[in-house]
């Protein structure tokens, strides 16, 4: 336990040194180790300003009901998205030789108004400009994400890498487009159908993530923006991968939204 009071300054300069050099941690040190959800997003934010990036949305983690049952979780995990990591379809992301990641195909909102902290806030589909499919990558700066404590995991951002963000599929929001999409959009890696849509317990529900972001964000005191980008969990099982020279595409509808590491 610790005996002295928490500096997430001290935990975001050691995750920031090995995001840099492309390190991984088995663990962070005991002295700047947060023991709490509180702490490990205190040092996100640290991260995220030390890092000097632009925050240009949301990530939610972790998000189905069969997950946070198993995480003890009563909602997901939130991270936050650095404009500089969000790519278009068709880029290639250079990744060390080695690493390992984990891909998982999701469904985003653009949000088309600003949202200040409010308690209760429900989500309203006026809040949503327009949905779209995304990927995340995953790339902690753990060895192994799953036995650090969940504090740690958030504090390096919930494992951002990158997103790599399709094309809208409709204005606003359209529960039977998303029905659909989850019910028929299929993941390739390099060529090979790997994935398809979850359903039940392991499925996330896009807008129970939103509205977890809306009492994340209240409880934070931020104000959610006008454009913010919200990729709100896997809707696809996810796909863990080593090392380079791979293509992933996810094809939904009469679209096809493909990167490469």
């Amino acid at each position: 336990m610790q005996t002295t009071l928490f500096d997430p300054v001290a935990t975001a300069s050691v995750l920031l040194k090995v995001w840099r050099s492309g390190e991984l941690l088995n663990r962070l040190p005991a002295e700047v180790k947060p023991e709490t959800l509180e702490q490990g997003y205190d040092a996100q934010d640290a991260l995220f300003k030390a890092a000097g990036g632009v925050r240009a949305g949301w990530k939610l983690g972790v998000g189905s009901p069969g997950a946070m049952r198993a995480a003890n979780l009563s909602r997901p995990l939130v991270g936050q998205l650095e404009k500089a990591r969000l790519h278009g379809r068709g880029t290639h992301l250079q990744l060390p030789a080695d690493a390992s990641v984990t891909v998982e195909c999701e469904i985003a909102f653009v949000l088309d108004r600003d949202l200040p902290p409010l308690i209760g806030r429900a989500v309203d589909p006026e809040d949503i400009r327009s949905t779209c499919v995304t990927f995340e990558v995953i790339r902690s700066r753990f060895t192994d994400r799953k036995i650090v404590g969940w504090p740690s995991y958030v504090a390096d951002n919930v494992g951002f890498e990158a997103l790599v963000v399709g094309e809208s599929i409709c204005e606003g929001l359209d529960l039977q487009v998303m029905r659909e999409l989850a019910e028929t959009a299929v993941v390739n890696l390099d060529g090979v159908p790997k994935a398809r849509g979850l359903f039940g317990d392991s499925a996330t529900d896009p807008l129970s993530s939103l509205a977890a972001l809306y009492q994340h964000a209240t409880e934070r005191g931020v104000t959610l923006r006008t454009g913010d980008l919200v990729s709100t969990g896997a809707m696809c099982a996810p796909i863990d991968i080593k090392g380079s020279g791979h293509v992933l595409s996810v094809s939904y509808f009469d679209k096809e939204l493909t990167f490469s590491l």
